[in-house]
């Protein structure tokens, strides 16, 4: 492993004016950060550490009309918030989905969002994709078994976190700290607008740059008869990441479905907001048949490659799954 200088800031004011440095990489548990650096594939001349940022461990909360975490927040208090558990069960259950209990335990709110992608031609540092500068982008001929079927043109990544689609379905902002020189601003970015798709700049995942780091994510609290879910689907029970997975979120009213989010994710670069699957679902009465035809409708323009045809038929299944569920707290509560 490469040397490199290694900082204890105190608050996300002095992370951000430490991370300003070209080569300046940010670490949260280190969970992604250090396998990347183990392996070669990243290179920091300077790694600042956030979990000395008091003001990223603040509480989760409702305050204002809105559910607020810091970044610092671990994916275990998620996963444990009566709270969150009530308003957003949704996110407690992609928490909870996350990796082994020893990761959730250390692993953050911020780092699981902003984790890098983990395409094992990416994650190789023997092959110059084109992610990492390179020309080619392997999975096109090589092993695609678990890469994207939506939006694969240039880089076949698959966005790989679990709490990025449930929290853009409850339409999450993210609370951004910035420093230029010796100042300092505070910002706030829908987290919709938060990613950056290959084609866009294929180097990096998302739009925070040199001296930012992202303080709190915050969401409105759910109205009265909203329902959440998270469902991914998986080789196997026990820890492994998802190959494919959907968050839904439905209000109903009067026995109709008034609002409505879903949101895919693990089949693409970026999470996906399905606005057909959304359009099909407002003002009709859920149930099992309308949430099977958004499962099918959800598949629309689906471009698979050689090996991973099968996430087709299971995003019909997780968005079924997930509307299902949904349905079924906004119309039962929570529980």
């Amino acid at each position: 492993m490469k040397n490199f200088d290694y900082v204890l800031a105190k608050d996300a004011a002095e992370a951000a004016k430490a991370a300003q440095g070209k080569n300046t990489l940010l670490k949260g548990a280190g969970t992604d950060l250090l396998d990347r650096m183990k392996e070669g594939v990243s290179r920091p001349d300077i790694v600042v550490n956030l979990l000395t940022c008091t003001d990223l461990r603040a509480p989760i909360r409702e305050e204002g009309g809105r559910i607020i975490m810091g970044a610092a927040t671990t994916l275990t208090e998620i996963a444990e918030s009566p709270l969150l558990q009530k308003v957003a069960p949704g996110l407690a259950e992609a928490a909870g989905e996350a990796a082994t209990p020893q990761l959730r335990n250390r692993g953050t709110l911020a780092g699981n969002i902003c984790q890098r992608p983990r395409c094992w031609y990416f994650r190789n540092d023997t092959y110059a994709c084109s992610k990492k500068g390179g020309e080619t982008c392997y999975s096109i001929e090589g092993e695609n078994k678990f890469h994207a079927i939506f939006e694969n043109v240039s880089c076949n990544i698959v966005h790989p976190s679990n709490l990025a689609p449930i929290l853009q379905a409850l339409g999450a902002t993210l609370h951004v700290v910035s420093a230029k020189d010796d100042k300092v601003t505070s910002s706030d970015i829908a987290l919709k607008d938060f990613w950056v798709r290959p084609e866009e700049d294929i180097s990096r995942e998302n739009i925070l740059g040199p001296g930012q780091v992202i303080r709190e994510v915050s969401f409105a609290t759910p109205a009265a008869g909203t329902g959440s879910a998270y469902v991914e689907t998986r080789e196997k029970a026990s820890f492994d990441w998802a190959l494919t997975s959907c968050a839904a979120v439905l209000r109903i009213e009067g026995g109709i479905i008034v609002d409505a989010h879903v949101v895919m994710s693990s089949v693409a670069p970026t999470p996906l907001s399905v606005d057909a699957v959304v359009a099909m679902l407002k003002g009709k009465a859920p149930s099992e048949s309308l949430f099977k035809s958004a499962g099918a409708k959800a598949t629309d323009g689906a471009t698979p490659m050689r090996d991973n045809g099968y996430k087709v038929t299971l995003v019909a299944v997780a968005v079924k799954r997930a509307l299902v569920s949904a349905a079924a707290r906004a119309v039962g509560g929570a529980k």
